[in-house]
């Protein structure tokens, strides 16, 4: 999965965090963008949370690596999004680890 996320949209997404002025919600609105872009491109075997969960934090992953000073902003979004977007999914994978 890692090595099918474009370096174009890695790029791109990295210019719109550079962006001071956007507000947080900007900043999940075009993570929430680039993932969908990443979605598109994923066969429908695995859940939609989960691939949005892995794909989440590789792009995070990807973003600091590619712009190390945006990793503190990438971070908190992706937290952010993922509180968001993905909380229940998140609570889910928790309780079934502790079983």
């Amino acid at each position: 999965m890692d090595r099918s996320i474009p370096p174009g949209l890695v790029n791109g997404l990295a210019l719109q965090l550079r962006n001071t002025s956007q507000s947080e919600e900007d900043r999940n609105r075009d993570l929430a963008t680039a993932l969908e872009q990443l979605l598109q491109a994923y066969p429908t075997d695995m859940e939609k949370e989960k691939t949005m969960l892995v794909l989440a934090l590789l792009l995070a992953k990807k973003v600091a690596s590619h712009t190390p000073s945006l990793l503190r902003d990438v971070f908190h979004t992706t937290v952010n999004f993922i509180n968001q977007n993905l909380r229940t999914y998140v609570r889910s994978l928790a309780r079934n680890g502790m079983d």
